[in-house]
């Protein structure tokens, strides 16, 4: 059967095995060493009494209740039910898998680099993949950028008001997709775009709505009353004032009544600024989108406009996780699939590799803090100055990516490609 398959497949076979083989060592680990996962403690019990004719209003949007739901359709109790979930997150990481393929093959550029960046990082990003569900919404964010382009508009659309509804961060790429018939003065194409996410929205949202409006209303006032969670990029810039006796801080564990499940970062100067946090996130973004615009209405080739495209959602993506007053670890998921993206369509191969590099250190950085507070010194009250500055490492090192892509967008923007063109016999905008 392999003699029968070109390299690119025999690729994507290989990297099938190896995530798998990632996923079931996960999936032992948890069990002999008996940890405790988010999936078992916090998803069985909210799915459970669902079955049991309860309707569980959580802090995640409606349509994730479906991904919940399927594990405990065929396992009624937490241990099979956390392995069903596991080789649930295991076929929608695949799905990415063979996304980021066929994405690359439509662009006439290397799958094979596009598959090898997606799998080392979900492989390094192992236990926020499977214990958490952001790999979900992160996909169907990749299968909306495959349809739109390829110009199946519609299903790109939907999907992405699909995703929306499953976690909130892909409705940042509506606005993107948006700029670029706005830039085109492509009005029938702007209307049809809002028409189609607008139905995949009240799709998910009216019998919500119906059944029990606390579906729809209960995450959004979730987050907003949130304080500043200990991993924020704010909290680790405010905590070094702290070492120096120029503010109070005090961390405010995730056990305790109002901290919304997260290890928090209390003090006057923290409570004064994490209010302001989302206006200014939301500013930024609509202004980059803004200047986004701008940059894509100077471009002729189709590359760099995929290249822009696929940077342009990485970087808003990492403004709202980098600039917002909540920064848990496992955020880094959703930027996987664009980053490798950018990577894949970037010409400049010394600053390629650099990021590449950069973000393997930063993603390992991670899991060395994750494993030192948690499994060390026990999280919470008891996380270490040694842990905020390793996360305060990790942040900067994330800006340092987002920058660097930024001033890429510039470069491309002011002087453009002077190689032979490509890619402009491919059947697309963007």
């Amino acid at each position: 059967m392999l003699e029968g398959m070109d390299r690119v497949k025999r690729m994507e076979l290989l990297y099938v095995i190896l995530l798998a083989i990632a996923f079931i060592g996960y999936t032992i680990a948890i069990f002999i060493l008996d940890i405790e996962t988010e999936v078992a403690r916090d998803r069985f019990p909210a799915v459970d009494k669902l079955f049991n004719g309860h309707i569980p209003i959580t802090e995640y949007p409606p349509f994730s209740l479906i991904f919940f739901i399927i594990p405990r359709i065929f396992f009624s109790d937490p241990a099979g039910y956390n392995v069903g979930y596991v080789i649930m997150i295991f076929i929608i990481t695949i799905i990415g898998l063979h996304l980021m393929r066929l994405t690359a093959e439509s662009l006439n550029m290397k799958p094979i680099w596009a598959m090898t960046i997606y799998s080392v990082l979900i492989a390094l990003l192992l236990e926020y993949v499977a214990d958490r569900y952001d790999i979900i919404p992160a996909v169907m964010a990749l299968a909306s950028f495959y349809f739109s382009i390829n110009k199946k508009m519609p299903a790109a659309f939907i999907i992405l008001a699909l995703a929306m509804m499953t976690k909130l961060f892909p409705a940042i790429l509506f606005p993107i997709f948006l700029m670029i018939f706005l830039v085109e003065r492509d009005w029938a194409g702007l209307m049809s775009g809002v028409a189609w996410f607008v139905i995949g929205a009240v799709v998910v949202a009216i019998p919500c709505l119906l059944i029990e409006p606390g579906l729809i209303l209960g995450f959004l006032g979730y987050h907003s009353a949130r304080p500043l969670e200990i991993d924020s990029l704010a909290a680790t810039l405010i905590y070094p004032f702290s070492l120096i006796g120029l503010t109070e801080v005090w961390i405010e564990p995730s056990i305790a009544e109002g901290s919304f499940g997260s290890d928090n970062l209390r003090g006057p100067l923290c409570d004064a600024v994490a209010p302001w946090l989302t206006p200014i996130m939301v500013i930024l973004i609509v202004l980059f989108i803004l200047w986004y615009g701008n940059v894509r209405s100077r471009l002729e080739r189709v590359d760099e406009r995929v290249f822009v495209l696929s940077t342009a959602i990485f970087i808003s993506l990492m403004i709202f996780i980098l600039v917002g007053k909540v920064l848990s670890s496992q955020y880094l998921v959703w930027v996987v699939p664009f980053l490798a993206l950018s990577l894949l369509t970037m010409k400049d191969n010394k600053l390629k590799w650099r990021i590449f590099w950069l973000s393997v250190v930063t993603v390992v950085l991670t899991q060395i803090n994750f494993a030192y507070t948690y499994l060390v010194t026990g999280g919470g009250e008891s996380i270490s100055s040694l842990s905020m500055i390793m996360v305060l490492v990790r942040n900067l090192m994330l800006l340092a990516i987002t920058l660097l892509l930024l001033k890429e967008i510039r470069n491309v923007r002011d002087h453009g490609s002077n190689d032979e063109d490509r890619c402009s016999d491919l059947p697309f905008k963007c």
